[in-house]
């Protein structure tokens, strides 16, 4: 699970900032089961809530995430000299800064703390440290931008002689590197970053082909998604999966030859939905299948498709960020999901799921602990910074103390007393 991620000098983020899914100990608030226990001292939160006004920086603290996971994953293939995906904060004097990533997070029972720090043309700082037991912490290794990386007794024995047998690129990763060469711990690592870290837009919809295409591979799958569907009270929960053969019918003219491949190699799944016909007594007497892209909605679809990626993350324990959840959903839908990712019953293997979200509707004691919600605003230089709702009263004169379990978290939001909201100017006609 993710415990801590950080970031600095990444697109609106200048300053450094902290996202703790670490449970507070100090609260105790009524939704109990919304936490996953790590070990007898630390407990990490099942959901995180974001909110903020557009262009507060919510999607592009998740796109930092998405930048470390595909450094961390494809630096195995970065040649001498490639450049890096530098994407610094561009408002402030100070220039050429690196870009800073680091995530605290548990695999396989250990607690790791894991870093970096690039610009455009070399990965600046490195490190990697293993919290053995309460607040101890030991480095694995450590590395600086010219100069020899130091490896710690208990990393992998395999990269012990990296930067003199082995020669590492200045563009490349160490933990990469070791990697390549075998290193237990970090291809552990590296498995963690591209297995248990997972992304969907809400707006998006590039997710859909993978549900249907799992549907119709896999009936087990399509059992649980129609589970699932029948809990969001759609109207029907069960459908049919049928591949569509393009090759039969012929493509359509004009179509380029590298989707044609594509299509041919994965081919396009279409969802036909199951509703009952009733007689004049209000009877079922049969059924018949409706088109999922034409004759169900767009909220319809999104759940479906949704469906995919939750239960996928549910099963195998990913944390999984998504842009804008509420998207075209009804709030009782979007409070479903996050109802499964924090009840433990439901999520079992500790999967977790990161947000950004306009939905004030979503902002209950019911729903939330207090250390679940989060918020992005811009300060007065237009860098993106991101508190929980606990630390409000530091960050805002408006709150003059922490919210209570029984606060209105709705309605105090939409007063303006946590911030992050967008402030208007009102003109008059004509001004």
């Amino acid at each position: 699970m993710l415990q801590q991620f950080s970031i600095s000098n990444f697109r609106s983020f200048g300053k450094e900032m902290t996202l703790n899914l670490t449970a507070s100990k100090g609260i105790k608030d009524k939704p109990g089961s919304n936490i996953t226990a790590i070990n007898k001292s630390t407990s990490v939160l099942n959901s995180i809530a974001f909110y903020g006004a557009n262009s507060s920086g919510k999607s592009n603290f998740i796109l930092a995430v998405g930048a470390m996971r595909l450094m961390v994953v494809q630096s195995v293939k970065l040649n001498e000299g490639d450049t890096l995906p530098y994407d610094p904060f561009l408002l402030s004097t100070r220039e050429n800064l690196p870009t800073k990533f680091e995530a605290v997070f548990h695999n396989n029972r250990k607690t790791y703390r894991y870093g970096f720090e690039y610009d455009n043309k070399a990965i600046v700082k490195e490190w990697l440290f293993l919290k053995s037991s309460g607040k101890t912490e030991k480095p694995l290794f450590t590395r600086e931008l010219d100069r020899q990386p130091v490896i710690e007794q208990g990393f992998d024995v395999q990269a012990k002689n990296i930067g003199t047998d082995t020669k590492l690129n200045a563009n490349r990763l160490l933990i990469s590197l070791a990697g390549q060469l075998g290193g237990d711990i970090s291809n552990s690592i590296i498995s963690w970053f591209d297995n248990k870290i997972g992304f969907i837009s809400g707006i998006d919809d590039t997710y859909s082909q993978y549900t249907r295409r799992r549907v119709y591979a896999d009936a087990s799958v399509k059992s649980l998604v129609q589970r699932f569907l029948g809990k969001m009270k759609l109207g029907f929960d069960s459908f049919v999966p049928a591949k569509i053969d393009f090759e039969k019918i012929g493509f359509p003219q004009g179509m380029p030859q590298e989707i044609i491949a594509q299509l041919k190699k994965d081919p396009f799944i279409q969802i036909s939905s199951l509703h009952n016909v009733y007689d004049e007594n209000d009877r079922a007497v049969k059924t018949i299948k409706l088109d999922l892209d034409g004759q169900e909605s767009a909220g319809t679809n999104k759940v479906f498709n949704l469906s995919g990626p939750i239960l996928d993350s549910l099963e195998r324990g990913v944390t999984l960020f998504v842009d804008e959840l509420d998207s075209q959903m009804h709030p009782f839908l979007t409070w479903k999901i996050i109802e499964m990712f924090n009840n433990t019953e439901e999520n079992p293997n500790g999967a977790q799921l990161v947000f950004s979200t306009h939905d004030t509707h979503l902002l209950s004691n019911k729903l939330f602990r207090r250390d679940q919600i989060w918020f992005t605003e811009k300060d007065n230089m237009e860098c993106s910074t991101i508190y929980p709702m606990m630390k409000a009263v530091q960050a805002k004169e408006t709150l003059k103390h922490a919210p209570r379990n029984d606060s209105n978290y709705e309605k105090n939001y939409i007063n303006g007393l946590y911030g992050a909201i967008p402030f208007l100017i009102n003109e008059a006609p004509g001004e």
